[in-house]
């Protein structure tokens, strides 16, 4: 059974072009890989907190010096390191806001990256420990950014990220212009990006 973890990082209940084109990529995915089990987390809607001087205290705290308080701050980021380490592949919807990434999947992101479970440290420098898994990003971003790009904080932000907790397989794909252009030709876009995954 192939696992997926999809995880959705759009504030818009309704009409997000992140979720859409991520839609399209998992109905792809289960079509190639009949027996899948997919995990859904919503970041808009699992109130992850931005960490806190107690979770760095318990975070770097040795597994057995920790006590029942140190346990109970870590435990959500444990459930979500879970998630990641059980999936193949992880599906990551994000829209851009600002030029950069929702506050949510920052939390997410600092909750998941820990010494010792998604990267090791030593006198050598980082190794990332999330390796053999496959990334697929579905960006949606506002404007066109064909002469602008160094404006855009999202694409180089996460694959850096991710490539340092080991992932090496990453693809990218943007729907650009969804404040811009009308609905015919942003599906006419998905559509010419669908047939690329």
């Amino acid at each position: 059974m192939k696992k997926l973890l999809r995880i959705d990082t759009s504030t818009r209940k309704d009409d997000s072009h992140s979720k859409d084109l991520a839609n399209r990529y998992e109905a792809h995915y289960k079509n190639i890989h009949s027996n899948t089990k997919v995990c859904y987390r919503d970041l808009s809607q699992s109130d992850i907190p931005h960490i806190s001087q107690n979770f760095i205290e318990a975070m770097f705290t040795p597994i057995a010096d920790r006590n029942p308080s140190m346990q109970n701050t870590l435990q959500l980021s444990e459930i979500l390191i879970g998630e990641i380490k059980d999936a193949e592949t992880i599906l990551l919807s994000v829209p851009m806001y600002n030029f950069s990434i929702p506050s949510s999947l920052k939390a997410y992101i600092d909750h998941i990256s820990r010494v010792g479970e998604t990267f090791a440290m030593d006198e050598n420098g980082f190794t990332g420990l999330l390796t053999g898994k496959k990334l697929v990003i579905c960006a949606a971003y506002g404007a066109v950014f064909d002469e602008m790009k160094q404006m855009d904080f999202v694409e180089p932000y996460l694959k850096s990220l991710f490539g340092f907790l080991g992932f090496t397989d990453i693809k990218y794909y943007t729907i650009e212009g969804t404040s811009m252009l009308g609905a015919e030709e942003l599906d006419t876009n998905k559509n010419l990006l669908s047939s690329n995954f």
